[in-house]
């Protein structure tokens, strides 16, 4: 089976050539879909002899589907800059008929989470759909945690591959503020709810629940406990975000009121 593999960039310099390393001399091509990077990434994809389009950022579903476009084989699969394909996996691909029937495969993903390998609290198997036959494959959909759109049926491997995440606690902080924006806008743009005080106290308690006791995320050591606790965390400010941008008018007038202007 020949692999074409597709990576989306911008700004990874620190990540990008470990991620390169990865797949190269395995992938037939790789295709990088880069979002206006001014650091070193693009560089060191030349150094990997990749095929780079420049794209200015769209989303990551439609960044993700031009990258589809791109690629020169039927068989392609996803990496992001911070993920890691394994021996194992490759090898697993290796043995998979480029005419098998399967619209694409779902890999395992191992999150490693302040360091340590989470396997609990919903983070492992952590399923997502990587492994895609471009002549079954549609388009990407979905604002975050976006999905591809096939037709036919869609298959499981057996090896994981390797996903080096929340590198550390102002690391977390720092996508927070993206994140939580991005959620709280989708859930007001839905109209489906406004929200009130008890639902920035229920849904972070259900959150803990799930991902704590209900999936044993606390149990876990320090980070583990850490993790739950920040995801907790998360919603809360997602849920205040979505408060704040239901008032009748923004805070910026608030304050121009209250200062007088």
């Amino acid at each position: 089976m020949k692999v074409s593999v597709i990576i989306l960039t911008q700004n990874n310099q620190d990540f990008i050539a470990k991620c390169l390393e990865s797949v190269s001399g395995w992938a037939k091509e790789i295709v990088v879909v880069d979002a206006g990077s001014t650091d070193k990434t693009l560089e060191i994809a030349k150094k990997f002899g990749c095929r780079i389009f420049n794209q200015p950022w769209l989303g990551f579903s439609r960044q993700r589907t031009l990258g589809a476009q791109k690629v020169l084989n039927d068989w392609m699969f996803y990496l992001d800059a911070d993920e890691r394909m394994t021996e194992e996996l490759k090898q697993e691909i290796n043995h998979l008929s480029a005419s098998s029937p399967e619209a694409g495969f779902q890999v395992k993903r191992k999150n490693f989470i302040l360091g340590k390998w989470l396997k609990k609290g919903g983070w492992y198997p952590d399923w997502q759909t990587r492994l895609i036959n471009k002549t079954k494959f549609k388009k990407w959909v979905g604002r975050i945690h976006e999905y591809p759109q096939l037709t036919g049926e869609t298959g499981r491997l057996n090896q994981p591959f390797i996903h080096l995440t929340h590198r550390g606690i102002n690391w977390n902080l720092r996508k927070t503020i993206d994140y939580t924006d991005h959620v709280a806008e989708l859930m007001a743009e839905a109209h489906t709810f406004r929200c009130r005080w008890w639902h920035s106290l229920t849904a972070p308690m259900r959150q803990f629940w799930q991902r704590g006791i209900a999936k044993g995320g606390l149990f876990e050591g320090m980070e583990g406990f850490i993790t739950v606790l920040y995801q907790t965390f998360d919603t809360f400010i997602t849920y205040a975000k979505l408060w704040e941008k239901q008032q009748s008018e923004s805070m910026a007038k608030k304050y121009q009121k209250l200062d007088g202007r």
